[in-house]
């Protein structure tokens, strides 16, 4: 069967190294939110009747990436003392990425709320391959974002977020990406292909490295081949 196939033989035979080393079948699908994983509550709504009017048909109760700008009197440019639970969320407003403060009744709960996450545009680039991925950042507990952005991780300690977000920055997370993100999309299936690591201090990888040196790492423990190397090398562009 052909299963996944890409125009390069170089992938191919990544690949087939991946799924002949990586017994346990986990991708990095498994820990990527899908788009709209923040929203509203019908309190929310009971507070602002006039919402989905402002929201727009078909919105729903879906943070849509201008919210900011259609509601400044919920989501606050700093945190407010008057005694209610606040979530800091990010968005979009004047074509600029900034903060604003939401009471946290007015979102609904999910199972990223509470952890260290990375975060990411929904949206990036125009799906050429080994492009960069426009500056992730690590989300903490009570952290959340618009639906201009995407989630990875639910994680327990920041370290694994961290390790994450060095993952994402390397060529190899970034070459198989590429196999399946060929458009500004980012959603959840695009990434099915990337094995999931482990991001703790008990990791075979040293997360803590340089990027370039984490690259060399994942090379060996899927045992690319110089030409393999050289590939990605030269053909995925290089992250900060």
């Amino acid at each position: 069967k052909i299963k996944i196939f890409t125009s390069y033989s170089e992938i191919n035979g990544i690949i087939k190294k991946i799924n002949s080393c990586y017994m346990a079948e986990e991708y990095l699908d498994s820990i990527v939110s899908s788009r709209g994983l923040y929203r509203l509550t019908q309190e929310f709504f009971i507070d602002y009747p006039d919402a989905s009017d402002k929201l727009g048909a078909g919105t729903g109760n879906m943070m849509v990436s201008n919210i900011f700008d259609k509601f400044p009197e919920v989501f606050l440019e700093s945190k407010p003392n008057d005694g209610n639970n606040y979530l800091r969320i990010l968005g979009r407003s004047n074509n600029n990425r900034v903060y604003r403060y939401v009471k946290s009744n007015y979102i609904q709960k999910n199972d990223y709320i509470e952890t260290y996450n990375v975060i990411l545009p929904k949206s990036n680039g125009s799906g050429i391959f080994g492009e960069i991925l426009s500056s992730p950042l690590i989300a903490k507990p009570m952290d959340g974002a618009t639906d201009t952005f995407i989630s990875l991780g639910m994680f327990k300690t920041e370290g694994e977020a961290e390790a994450l977000l060095n993952y994402i920055k390397s060529k190899f997370l970034r070459a198989l990406l590429s196999v399946k993100k060929v458009t500004q999309d980012n959603p959840k299936a695009v990434w099915k292909i990337i094995p999931l690591q482990n991001f703790t201090d008990f990791s075979d990888i040293d997360w803590s490295a340089s990027i370039a040196d984490i690259d060399k790492q994942l090379y060996k423990k899927y045992k690319l081949s110089d030409e393999e190397i050289n590939f990605i090398e030269t053909k995925v562009k290089e992250m900060d």
